[in-house]
């Protein structure tokens, strides 16, 4: 131990002894000395083994930190190893040929963000997968180039059990100067959600969980049970939702057709219980009869909520785009001139609540 304060040999043969006993944290401290003290080996064996304990993340963090402190030798770091981790050299930076063109027009156009390279990875396959997809392909939506950024500053959370959470307010100059109205981030571990003009995926999604996620930007409402919180905010009686209603009343049968499928016939629409509203002790009506994929994620896709789709597509100033949440950021850090020009860029794309914010000044 003593010659391991000097000596990287000594050092891995530590760090070796330890892995052999499976004792894990002291073999990443030996591999780690012996990687400050120029071993190559015992920087990847280092890495690989502190992404196995505690996650790419917490690997990158660690790794940045020592580079910044001047304590690891840059060439002992390969490219490859760089963008596991999602330590770019540039960035953030424009991946080259990642955009995606509808073929029917861009009615809403979205913004894809990755930290690692696995990330970027998977967002190529996506955004294949979208392509060859016979229902989302005829949508008029498209992808605008991929972002690539640090995993240090998106810093998304890696817990198998909890929607990802990222560091959304690292992304701000990119929201102020894209041509976008939503964000999806490809980081992190963790449960899938959409929320605040962000489709927020891990880096292993399918395309039909992006498909999901993407059906609550155009206001498709989980048919699943939410929790208590959720459910008591949304489920109120007289109320509905692109896919949902929220009672079976007359009246609200009728205002839903009347903003959704004005044109349908009687047998379009076949109200069918489910257990969204469940924890709020009241019943909501999906209005197909079949599951889907906004009961499981999996599903055939109903032809209902395909016109429900398109529909909500036509009226894209309805949806909330990313702008108006960022100028909620701004706010709460009272940066009043970079609230202001995200309400213009959210107003710009015809969302009522940013116009009428304006028009109060």
């Amino acid at each position: 131990m003593q010659q391991a304060v000097t000596e990287s040999g000594a050092a891995m043969q530590l760090a070796r002894q330890r892995l052999g006993r499976n004792e894990l944290p002291d073999a990443l401290r030996w591999f780690r000395q012996a990687a400050t003290l120029g071993d190559s080996d015992g920087l990847n064996h280092a890495l690989q083994l502190q992404q196995r304990l505690e996650g790419r993340l917490a690997t990158a963090s660690w790794l940045k930190q020592r580079l910044e402190n001047g304590q690891l030798n840059p060439a002992l770091i390969s490219a490859r190893q760089r963008a596991t981790l999602g330590l770019w050299q540039s960035a953030p930076s424009v991946v080259a040929n990642s955009r995606y063109q509808a073929v029917s027009g861009c009615s809403l156009t979205i913004q894809p963000v990755a930290s690692q390279q696995a990330g970027v990875e998977r967002w190529q396959l996506l955004k294949s997968a979208w392509a060859d997809d016979a229902i989302l392909h005829q949508l008029p939506v498209c992808f605008n180039d991929l972002i690539r950024v640090n995993a240090t500053e998106l810093n998304c959370t890696e817990q198998a059990a909890h929607r990802i959470n990222c560091n959304y307010g690292s992304l701000t100059s990119q929201v102020l100067a894209g041509q976008f109205s939503q964000l999806l981030i490809i980081a992190g571990q963790g449960l899938a959600s959409y929320n605040n003009g962000i489709i927020q995926l891990p880096d292993t999604a399918s395309l039909q969980l992006l498909q999901h996620e993407f059906m609550h930007v155009l206001g498709f409402i989980d048919e699943y049970p939410l929790s208590k919180q959720a459910a008591v905010k949304i489920c109120q009686p007289g109320t509905y939702a692109t896919n949902l209603l929220f009672d079976n009343a007359p009246a609200t049968v009728a205002a839903w057709r009347r903003q959704w499928l004005p044109a349908a016939t009687d047998n379009a629409v076949k109200l069918d219980t489910v257990a969204t509203c469940q924890a709020a002790g009241k019943q909501a009506y999906r209005v197909v009869a079949s599951v889907n994929p906004m009961e499981l994620y999996q599903t055939a896709m109903p032809e209902l909520y395909q016109q429900l789709m398109l529909r909500a597509l036509a009226s894209p100033e309805t949806i909330m785009p990313v702008q108006y949440y960022f100028a909620y950021l701004a706010r709460q850090q009272e940066a009043w001139q970079q609230w202001h020009t995200l309400m213009q860029l959210a107003a710009g794309q015809g969302y009522h609540d940013a116009v009428t914010a304006l028009q109060h000044l």
